[in-house]
């Protein structure tokens, strides 16, 4: 039984590896015009949302996981700040995604959206990346 949660929290983690890759998809938007620009903040803002899927599977196999395991108390509270900060962060770039999708469909100027996702995506980003440090290494932080 183990084994499967494990493996079901590894499928969330790729399911949120998106995030890795969200700075980058972000600076490449105003390279794209009209209908280009306009999929790819649609294709951005559904992997957004099978992200947030993934943190909340992240979240239950986690808990169990943690359960099953003896961690330290400086681990514990990384992981549940880290965790924190990519649902915040995740969850403040569904709002620009969707002002910047009406905006193109309105044909008004989505600089100030952009600008936010750039800002959102970076530490998301960042979150998720030590996310996977303490995972890795959460012998260090013993």
């Amino acid at each position: 039984m183990e084994r499967f949660i494990l493996f079901l929290h590894v499928l969330g983690a790729v399911a949120m590896g998106f995030y890795l890759l969200a700075p980058l998809i972000v600076s490449q938007l105003n390279k794209l015009e009209g209908e280009a620009k306009k999929g790819m903040l649609s294709v951005m803002r559904s992997l957004n949302t099978y992200a947030q899927y993934g943190l909340v599977l992240e979240l239950l196999t986690g808990i169990y996981l943690f359960a099953q395991d003896d961690y330290s108390v400086l681990w514990i509270v990384l992981t549940s700040l880290l965790f924190v900060l990519i649902g915040a962060f995740g969850g403040m770039m569904g709002g620009p995604l969707r002002r910047a999708l009406d905006g193109l469909t309105e044909k008004r100027d989505i600089a100030a959206e952009l600008r936010k996702l750039r800002v959102f995506g970076t530490m998301v980003c960042a979150s998720f990346a030590a996310i996977l440090f303490v995972m890795m290494f959460h012998r260090l932080f013993a």
